[in-house]
């Protein structure tokens, strides 16, 4: 079938020069399949008035960067005639004129009043504020210990918030034992949670259930709650139809929106899929997770597609069915572990991470409502390389073999134990295909998505490398193994991509008090195995990703973080620019049933104008002081060569 691909032509604005195309195919839909492309066609504009436009303003963009790459030549080594000539001749402008300022009085007239002065008026125009917003977060972690009750320990649930009344919503979930259906209420202001329900089934509402979806009705100040995961062994006997619930926050009370969504065309009964609700179309987007099938020794597995429901209408409708190759219209793949959010402003679902089978489907994907269509958002970095993904297993074998190599052979010991890896490429951890948990909020105003991700792996430490088995045999020396954790994942350049085979992180050490508490399910006593959990921000309209949080960082700082944990949930309070996160499974060998209760709020926080102009401040003052201290030791020596030549 003939697809029509859209190229990215502009950047900040304007088109970009392009000679070569190139296609590179990332995957196939299983191994009998084979790439076959037929015909190549490129639809655009061959007009000589544009095209010639473009190319005279592409030659004179290249004149500009090599006169302003003399200029800095010419001033860095002196050749103040030459710099002022060509400056002349040009009028190019190599910097902001208050650059310029600055340069002269710091360098040229040392004149330090003059330069605070600069620095001051910059501040005063915010100029440092467009700094300040390209200076990655850091996160601040603080237990939520509210007055009162708290739920039991669990993993599982759900959380959603109310933004207007500034209450987070917390229902169900799996307590290691049973399926729960509580409901509980979390006020962001005082941090003190209280208990609606501790039966929703006696109140006409959804049964107990965990690994289901929920999300707000900001319009209607209701919760919609869909689906659940049932045993394999009880699928035969229970009933599986998809029911749809609503809980009136006003009035207390659940409603019964639906007893099968399939029956009224939604989707069928599903577990780990994903909701999100559109206040400006008041449509619930239901996306990805995998059908509960009838049979229990069925074992094909079926994944749900994106389904939104109108609730002005009471109405169903498939935008996406799962994508199946024999079907004419493309579709993306239906997944789970993933994480849906919406944009009602913009008009677009943000679908962050995912998992399928063995295949890999690309970590960011958007859907457009106003076309209907999707489009790919971060591609595949790790099938760029031509080469098996890095993981932070296969970083420290690396680097361990570069810490080993002779002098003068680094480089060659580097290549041979990197599998013909140059020593000077990045080198990135993978860490959201294979999440075994994946949340994430999103920011409106700043355009910034904030996820995170919880890494289960069990396959054994052998395969890690040796550097990382000497770690594991230093459990009982926790504050040597996180600082060398710690110093080896800071050159790793973590980065969210696709294609995790192996985590690498085999150990995470809790501290105390570190965990929840609570039937002595959630805190310390115990070691968590097998996670890494992480927290990052992607930033929409430069589509970077920076880490914010490691759990394996934190342990080597010794701060106040949560203990790794996945099967967790967070809400997104926009007010404050705060995140609450509840519960999680520790992943205890030794107790497989261990849940945390503990409540944490996570703060992103960056320095300001003001903090970047007392830092400005410092260092002139620190020259200026040690300029100082120049001075009045050349004036001892001065005195000191005078009295010696007296008679």
């Amino acid at each position: 079938e003939a697809e029509t691909i859209s190229l990215k032509q502009r950047l900040n604005g304007h088109y970009i020069p392009c000679q070569y195309i190139k296609i590179q195919p990332l995957l196939a839909y299983d191994q009998k399949f084979n790439f076959s492309i037929w015909h190549v066609e490129l639809r655009g504009t061959m007009d000589a008035a544009v095209v010639g436009q473009l190319s005279r303003a592409f030659a004179w963009y290249q004149e500009r960067e090599t006169v302003r790459a003399c200029l800095k030549f010419f001033r860095d080594r002196g050749y103040t005639d030459a710099f002022d000539a060509l400056a002349r001749q040009t009028r190019a402008q190599l910097e902001a004129p208050v650059l310029g300022q600055l340069r002269q009085a710091l360098v040229e007239r040392r004149d330090y009043a003059r330069a605070e002065q600069l620095l001051r008026e910059a501040e005063e125009r915010r100029m440092f504020a467009a700094c300040a917003g390209r200076i990655p977060y850091a996160a601040r972690w603080r237990a939520v210990a509210g007055a009162g009750a708290v739920p039991a320990a669990r993993g599982g649930h759900q959380m959603c918030v109310d933004e207007e009344r500034r209450v987070a919503y917390l229902y169900g979930g799996w307590d290691g034992v049973r399926n729960l259906d509580d409901l509980w209420a979390l006020s962001l202001d005082s941090g003190a949670w209280r208990c609606l329900s501790t039966s929703t089934r006696e109140q006409g509402g959804p049964g107990a259930r965990s690994c289901h979806a929920m999300c707000f009705d900001s319009v209607r100040r209701s919760v919609y709650v869909m689906g659940r995961y049932v045993d394999h062994e009880y699928r035969g006997a229970a009933a599986l139809d998809n029911d749809l619930f609503c809980y009136d926050t006003v009035g207390d009370e659940w409603l019964v929106v639906s007893e099968n969504t399939e029956a009224l065309g939604g989707p069928r009964l599903v577990f780990n899929a994903q909701m999100a609700y559109d206040a400006r179309r008041q449509r619930v987007y239901v996306y990805g997770g995998k059908v509960v099938q009838p049979d229990s020794g069925d074992s094909t597995i079926v994944y749900s597609g994106l389904y939104s429901f109108d609730v002005r209408r009471h109405r169903w409708a498939r935008l996406k069915p799962d994508f199946h190759m024999l079907e004419q219209e493309q579709h993306v793949r239906g997944r789970y572990f993933h994480a849906l959010l919406v944009d009602s402003e913009q008009q677009r679902l943000y679908i962050v991470s995912s998992k399928r089978d063995v295949s890999v489907p690309s970590d960011l994907i958007v859907y457009d409502i106003a076309t209907d269509t999707f489009f790919e958002k971060m591609a595949d970095l790790g099938a760029r390389t031509g080469r098996p993904p890095m993981t932070q297993a296969r970083y420290l074998h690396e680097q361990q073999a570069r810490q080993q190599a002779p002098a003068g052979g680094g480089e060659r010991t580097a290549r041979a134990h990197g599998d013909g890896v140059a020593a000077d490429n990045p080198l990135h951890v993978h860490l959201l295909q294979d999440g075994r948990t994946i949340r994430a909020t999103l920011d409106t105003g700043r355009q910034e998505i904030y996820v995170l991700a919880s890494v289960q792996n069990d396959v054994h430490a052998a395969a890690a490398g040796p550097l990382l088995q000497s770690l594991m045999a230093a459990r009982g020396e926790q504050a040597g193994y996180a600082g060398t954790l710690y110093a080896q994942a800071q050159g790793a350049g973590f980065h969210p991509c696709s294609s995790l085979m192996d985590s690498g992180v085999r150990y995470a050490p809790e501290r105390a008090g570190s965990g929840g508490t609570g039937g002595g399910t959630g805190g310390g006593g115990g070691q968590a195995e097998h996670i890494l959990m992480v927290v990052f921000c992607y930033h929409i309209p430069t589509e970077t990703w920076t880490q914010v949080h490691s759990s394996a960082r934190a342990a080597a700082q010794m701060g106040e973080a949560p203990a790794p944990r996945f099967a967790q949930d967070w809400v997104f309070d926009r007010a404050a620019r705060r995140h609450y996160m509840f519960g999680g499974n520790p992943n205890r060998p030794n107790d497989k049933s261990a849940r945390f209760n503990d409540t944490w709020q996570l703060e992103f926080t960056r320095p300001d104008s003001g903090d970047i102009l007392r830092r400005a401040l410092y260092l002139v003052r620190q020259r200026r002081f040690l300029d100082m201290c120049a001075g009045a030791e050349a004036a001892a020596s001065s005195v000191a060569c005078e009295h010696s030549a007296i008679p």
